[in-house]
């Protein structure tokens, strides 16, 4: 197996937390849900999925990032956005680079206000992408789909994640996405978290 299908195998996450999160009033991954940072439950899904790399995207609520959770440099890579007010495509970019200096690797895409799903979704996505290694590298990523509409965690293939760092830091993935010529896997999944956002306080009101 090459070094671009070792990457596909081996996904890491980015953890999109940079954003201004001004409709909640204080950092999504911040508010507390039984108990603990939101941050804290995400990063335990994650690992619950089998993912053992993950890069958290912060901005300029670092500082009250690390204080409020000392564990989160010790369970998680940090990267800082400069300009979060780019967009959170900016952020993606500035964690898939952070991942490595031996080039892009595979890695699954979640906004902190976007519950991560069940570890089945997780690895449904994985199998999506596994499945054209043997042949070729035709998938660029895999969307889990629910209700007939794509959510997260997106999947990036190694080859994707490196053409996406040469797009514009105010560039979209959903736009990317859709391009011509970029191949995507529909996964169906049966998890409702896939399509969930947490943006305004009352949407907290079941998790809290």
């Amino acid at each position: 197996m090459d070094a671009s299908r070792r990457a596909d195998a081996d996904a890491s996450l980015v953890v999109l937390a940079a954003g201004a999160s001004s409709r909640m009033g204080e950092p999504k991954g911040l508010v507390t849900v039984r108990g603990r940072p939101w941050i804290d439950h995400q990063l335990d899904a994650a690992r619950s999925a089998g993912v053992r790399r993950v890069v958290v995207v912060l901005g300029r609520d670092r500082g009250p990032y690390l204080q409020a959770v000392p564990s989160l440099a010790q369970r998680a890579l940090v990267a800082v956005n400069p300009d979060p007010d780019r967009g959170p495509f900016s952020s993606l970019q500035c964690g898939l680079r952070a991942l490595g200096a031996d080039g892009p690797r595979a890695a699954f895409v979640l906004p902190v206000d976007v519950p991560a799903a069940s570890p089945e979704v997780w690895r449904a996505l994985a199998a999506a992408l596994a499945a054209a290694l043997p042949v070729d590298s035709s998938i660029d990523a895999a969307v889990p789909v629910h209700g007939g509409h794509g959510g997260h965690p997106v999947l990036l293939s190694s080859a994707f994640a490196a053409r996406l760092l040469a797009l514009a830091p105010d560039d979209r993935l959903d736009h990317a996405l859709r391009r011509p010529g970029v191949a995507i896997a529909r996964v169906p999944v049966v998890d409702p978290r896939v399509r969930m956002n947490l943006n305004r306080p009352e949407d907290w009101g079941t998790l809290k």
